[in-house]
């Protein structure tokens, strides 16, 4: 008997389309998983999927700002944006995302972006990433979005708003952003949900001061935030996570209480001027403490922690250190990245699963080194997996 080539029961091809006998919001779920570029392509597919990427939720402009479009081409890609916009406000169609990125700087321009964030916000977009131009202020209206949850700034300035009212907001990112330190406490302070707060170079704070807050857990700190000679001042209690890259320029922040870093889990410094007597200070307050790393803090020349919910320490390039002493019960990684070889000992529970990773660069190894290696391993109470790796040059030697 002939198969049927209809019948899917034979296992044959049926040319069905069933994807597009899908509910339009379906369909926008699943190109919101493509890559913008594939996500572009489907609209050439027939008028009504051009229709569904027309009315997606998700509006990327992000991309359009790179050095590949010419003078001439930025008013047909603002004229494509605008006319997407507009057609947005018309149908009030709901937004989820609005990124824009954009290359060029003038009041007509800053005028446009003005309008775009109120059609986005009056269509109720919860996520907002914004690489303006140069010297673009963030209007008021956006800082009295209460349905917004996810604010990534870059390249932007902040003017000092009296009534901000960010009732959702949960992430907010800021980039060589341009803000008074009076403007950012008063935003902490007025986001009662936010969990997440980056601060990347952002210049003009004196002081940094990170108020109270009840729901704040994830703090990052990069860059020369505050100037040189300003504090970092921590108020919150709430910290799951402290990384704070200083560039080399600021010590320890200062804590109001010293109670006040009891839930954090994980610290994470950059360039930090810490020494081996404010560790010993800091690291039995951290209570909770899991997980400790250091990159490029050289005035550690000897480390002493002893610490029963450490799981996890990485040294990396702390380029002065000589002695570390480590008793963490429950260790299960440690991990030594450095141009010398310390005086090192460990002490773990004996059944702990504890990897421990050692990577030494050296252009040559001589008697002298390995009498080093034979201490630092003597120094060892139990592992489970060590590695030590030796970078000659350019070259791995295990």
């Amino acid at each position: 008997m002939t198969p049927d080539c209809n019948n899917p029961k034979h296992g044959e091809f049926n040319s069905t389309d069933r994807l597009s006998d899908l509910p339009d919001f379906i369909i926008h779920q699943i190109i919101s998983y493509l890559r913008k570029e594939e996500a572009f392509r489907t609209s050439i597919l027939s008028k009504r999927w051009n229709q569904i990427f027309a009315t997606n939720s998700i509006l990327d402009f992000y991309h359009y700002y790179n050095n590949k479009f010419t003078t001439e081409m930025i008013p047909r890609v603002l004229e494509y944006i605008d006319t997407r916009m507009q057609k947005f406000s018309k149908e009030n169609l709901r937004m989820t995302k609005f990124k824009l990125a954009l290359p060029a700087n003038d009041l007509l321009l800053a005028c446009k972006v003005d309008e775009w964030l109120e059609i986005a916000l009056r269509n109720q977009v919860a996520e907002i990433t914004l690489g303006g131009p140069t010297n673009y202020k963030l209007p008021h209206i956006l800082f009295r979005a209460k349905l917004l949850k996810h604010l990534d700034c870059d390249n932007v300035e902040i003017p000092y708003y009296e009534a901000v009212d960010l009732v959702s907001l949960e992430y907010l990112n800021l980039r060589d952003v341009v803000l008074e330190e009076r403007m950012l406490f008063h935003i902490i302070s007025s986001c009662p949900n936010l969990k997440e707060l980056v601060l990347k170079f952002c210049p003009g704070f004196k002081n940094l001061v990170i108020p109270r807050h009840s729901k704040l857990e994830d703090l990052y700190i990069e860059g020369h935030v505050p100037e040189d000679g300003g504090k970092v001042i921590l108020e919150t209690s709430s910290l799951r996570s402290f990384q704070y890259n200083t560039q080399g320029v600021n010590p320890w922040p200062i804590i109001s209480n010293r109670g006040l870093l009891r839930n954090l889990r994980h610290l994470s410094v950059f360039g930090l001027s810490i020494t081996g007597e404010d560790l010993a200070k800091l690291v039995p307050e951290l209570t909770s403490l899991e997980k400790l790393k250091f990159i490029g803090c050289d005035m550690l020349s000897s480390i002493k922690i002893s610490h029963t919910q450490l799981k996890h320490i990485c040294l990396d390039h702390c380029d002065n250190l000589l002695n570390i002493v480590i008793d963490a019960p429950n260790l299960n990684k440690f991990k030594f990245d450095g141009d010398t070889e310390p005086s090192l000992s460990i002490t773990i529970r004996s059944q702990a699963n504890c990897n421990i990773h050692i990577h030494t660069y050296a252009w040559y190894f001589d008697t002298d080194g390995f009498i080093k290696l034979k201490k630092l391993l003597k120094g060892l109470n139990c592992c489970d997996v060590l590695k030590i790796l030796f970078l000659r040059g350019s070259s791995k030697v295990s």
